[in-house]
């Protein structure tokens, strides 16, 4: 927390949550415009297995 700063109430939270929720879906979106595929394609939450793959897939890092 920021000296001299209140701490955030509970609906400011909520509402910056919502705020970012609303920007990681723009983003997603923006992401397939511009690479191709699905929004949901590019969610950083997808898991890959233990070798980086997911399918045959590119995988962020490049793995191979």
């Amino acid at each position: 927390m920021a000296r001299d700063q209140e701490p955030m109430t509970d609906e400011e939270l909520a509402e910056a949550s919502e705020q970012i929720q609303d920007l990681r879906e723009e983003v997603r979106e923006d992401l397939a415009a511009d690479l191709g595929g699905e929004p949901g394609d590019y969610r950083a939450d997808k898991r890959f297995d233990d070798e980086g793959e997911r399918s045959g897939e590119a995988v962020p890092d490049g793995g191979e």
